[in-house]
């Protein structure tokens, strides 16, 4: 089925360029489809070269937009000065970072340190300096948006994936504040928290196919995140009902239940 499209309003208030981090497959490229469907220009960023090309000279040639490729490891040491670099080469008036996939599971003390400190610079580190640098020129205009990509991990504490799902949380808790800060100067900000969804980094992880837990498409996540920009800081692709059941258990409860919950989606055994 072909996701909606944004309203015609939207490429006037978020064009004519977006930049797309963790762009070249599943929620990323999602994005990328939807928007170059739109008429947006775009730049999408990821590790894999190969990748990334591909699907960048694919969504060229299916809608006639230009698409510019930029490879980058968004966890390298000087990503603060090669963001920089990234975002004086064009406008952009839309910035989805959308990287941060999960990986390494296990329990916290059995991976190496260095598993957790990467995911801290993945979706903490990555989104602060991205923020900080594209909204700056975003207030400036008096317009733009900027959305997170998060997940449900990061709603509450859990066994096998605790790292993990304490960076999720942060790009939740700065968009709300983002979002407050310049919502009032024509910028919006948006967190869309992503539920579990069927991409290939999701197949690469190693998580069980048939755990039993129903998986979102791309094309679903990115489309509600896109329709729900400029109507508050957070979008929760599983439904506001889901989550005001979560905030309604215990919180000890909810930690249990959701590190059981990674335990049988890898298929660990949490004995």
């Amino acid at each position: 089925m072909t996701a909606p499209l944004p309203d015609a309003g939207f490429l006037n208030r978020y064009g004519p360029r977006a930049l797309i981090l963790g762009g070249s497959e599943g929620i990323g490229a999602a994005f990328a489809e939807q928007l170059a469907r739109t008429g947006f220009d775009l730049t999408l960023v990821a590790r894999s070269a190969g990748t990334l090309e591909a699907t960048g000279a694919d969504i060229a040639a299916r809608y006639g937009v230009a698409v510019d490729c930029r490879p980058m490891d968004l966890t390298r040491p000087d990503l603060a000065e090669r963001a920089a670099d990234l975002l004086s080469e064009h406008e952009y008036g839309l910035v989805i970072y959308n990287a941060g996939a999960t990986h390494g599971v296990g329990l916290f003390l059995d991976n190496p340190l260095d598993l957790a400190r990467n995911l801290i610079r993945l979706n903490c580190d990555g989104p602060a300096i991205f923020s900080h640098l594209a909204l700056s020129a975003m207030r400036e205009r008096g317009r733009g948006g900027m959305i997170l990509v998060s997940s449900m991990s990061g709603l509450v504490g859990s066994g096998y994936v605790a790292a993990y799902a304490a960076t999720k949380s942060f790009e939740m808790v700065l968009a709300e504040g983002l979002n407050w800060e310049l919502a009032r100067q024509g910028v919006d900000v948006l967190c869309a928290v992503a539920t579990l969804t069927d991409t290939p980094a999701m197949q690469r992880s190693g998580m069980v196919p048939d755990s039993g837990f129903p998986a979102m498409s791309a094309e679903a996540v990115a489309s509600g995140a896109l329709q729900h920009l400029g109507t508050g800081p957070i979008w929760y692709a599983a439904g506001d009902e889901v989550v005001e059941a979560m905030r309604a258990a215990p919180r000890a409860a909810l930690t249990e239940n959701a590190s059981r919950a990674s335990a049988r989606l890898w298929g660990i055994d949490p004995a």
